[in-house]
């Protein structure tokens, strides 16, 4: 009796008696628990690989702003200096209350500097009211938002708007006169609520921020350094100045996103574990129904764990083979999906289909915690193999 653990546990499968197709209808289960646990999880990465390309076009790779109040003196220079950096931009914020003849809206002018129009997303979004050709930004330029609410029209040129915010309180209110000149659009949550215009203009204006001072800092990597964390230098090159990627610019949305998912996860997880039980009956069966091969090892000399050993890896096999069922399965329809778009989201989204995200990592993880599951329930089913020789009359 030379055979191995794992060699015993698979000859206890191979039949056609009703317990082996018990067992093996346990991991079909177990296939279909983990393959949908999978294509779960691919949808969310998906859905979240979506949602950062969008917030990507509105942000730029790093933005810096003032960690403590809302403006504040820094070194461009310093960051330029930086081998990883390949640009900077700066622009000065100031919360404005936009006025027309008709409507009003409280909308944050950023008055940013000729490196944001060559270097950022929204310069490429910018369109003339009169249709002519953009050359760069030559004043003041609202979100499509914007301009819808406060029924800005470009059919007599430039439309006039007047800007007002408190200067030194309630009672001092800065009222200034613009002209809109175009709109852009990037991003809903962008186009309702900002207005561009160059940095010299918005400073002649007179801003609560003075000369000297900036409201946020942008910074562009080099490709090569793209996939590193730069934090932690962007900030040792500008002192009070905290640095953030997009995600943390929009930390509500993605944390929203990553509970959701870890939610689902659980909740399949819990599927699985369920699925995972049909596991340990159908060991049970075949516990009871080999009791004489059992007293039959007994006897030749065979050990009583090396004998609960072999029952253990015949449930172990299934797990195994109802996790690489599952990954199978779930692969092929992520990428059915991911190459074909079969489940639509209709119209009126940004994609026609439900995006999906395969993520190696995570398929490690969920065969893991299959395999685990199942070889903890099949060691619990072997502790009821026995080696009793009075049942050799069965065996």
């Amino acid at each position: 009796m030379r055979a191995s653990g794992p060699q015993l546990g698979w000859r206890l499968l191979r039949g056609r008696k009703l317990t082996q197709w018990v067992a093996w209808l346990a991991a079909l289960g177990v296939a279909v628990g983990t393959a949908a646990m999978l294509v779960v999880l691919a949808g969310f990465n998906g859905l979240e690989g979506m949602v950062r390309a969008a917030y990507e076009g509105i942000h730029a790779p790093y933005t810096l702003s003032p960690s403590q109040g809302q403006h504040a003196p820094v070194s461009v220079d310093r960051l330029k200096a930086l081998p990883e950096v390949a640009g900077v931009a700066t622009a000065v914020a100031q919360k404005a209350l936009v006025r027309t003849d008709e409507r009003e809206l409280l909308v944050e002018l950023w008055g940013v500097d000729s490196a944001f129009c060559a270097l950022s997303p929204w310069a490429a979004a910018l369109v003339r009211g009169d249709g002519d050709s953009l050359n760069g930004l030559d004043g003041l330029y609202v979100g499509r938002g914007v301009a819808e609410q406060l029924l800005v029209s470009f059919d007599m040129g430039p439309d006039p708007v007047e800007l007002l915010w408190p200067q030194k309180g309630l009672d001092d209110v800065q009222q200034q006169r613009s002209t809109v000149r175009g709109t852009f659009s990037v991003h809903p949550q962008v186009d309702y609520a900002y207005g561009l215009l160059p940095e010299s203009e918005l400073r002649a204006l007179n801003p609560l921020a003075d000369s000297a001072r900036v409201s946020y800092v942008f910074v562009w990597p080099n490709a090569a350094d793209s996939d590193r964390d730069l934090r932690s230098q962007l900030q040792e090159a500008a002192p009070g100045w905290t640095a953030e990627r997009p995600e943390e610019r929009e930390k509500a949305m993605f944390q929203v996103l990553r509970s959701e998912g870890l939610a689902t996860a659980a909740i399949l997880g819990f599927i699985v574990l369920l699925a995972s039980l049909g596991l340990y009956a159908a060991a049970s069966l075949i516990i009871l129904e080999k009791q004489g091969q059992r007293a039959m090892l007994a006897a030749l000399g065979m050990p009583a764990e090396r004998i609960r050993a072999a029952f253990m890896w015949s449930g172990i096999w299934l797990s195994l083979l109802g996790a690489a069922g599952g990954q199978l399965l779930g692969a092929t329809v992520v990428l059915a999906q991911a190459q074909w778009g079969l489940l639509k989201l209709g119209e009126g989204y940004v994609v026609d289909a439900y995006p999906v995200r395969w993520d190696w990592g995570q398929s490690l993880a969920v065969w893991g915690l299959v395999a685990g599951l199942g070889a903890l329930l099949s060691w619990l089913a072997s502790r009821q193999a026995g080696s009793d020789t009075k049942l050799l009359r069965s065996a």
